[in-house]
């Protein structure tokens, strides 16, 4: 079986812990990881442009993007976004 049609198998929780796990994963192996170089600009042009917005402590942004995440998949219901390569969605 192909990682594409296991992921595609998987139930939308078993997708967020794979994720979670691949991502853990990653943060682990840092050495052999080289960022593409697009990253660079990104940052440059955050540094050039900081947000105007006021900065907030790591619990209160955290909390603001657990809130952006559930009214996006809220505004979303309905629309389930085809997995790619899979017939079934």
């Amino acid at each position: 079986m192909s990682v594409e049609t296991l992921i595609c198998n998987l139930t939308q929780d078993e997708k967020r812990y794979a994720l979670e796990l691949l991502w853990a994963s990653l943060q682990g192996d840092s050495q052999g990881y080289t960022p593409p170089g697009w990253h660079a600009d990104v940052l440059a042009e955050r540094m050039r442009k900081p947000s105007s917005e006021p900065s907030k402590p790591l619990g209160e942004a955290m909390e603001d993007i657990r809130r952006r995440v559930h009214e996006r998949r809220s505004s979303s219901r309905g629309f389930a976004r085809p997995c790619f390569r899979c017939s079934h969605g």
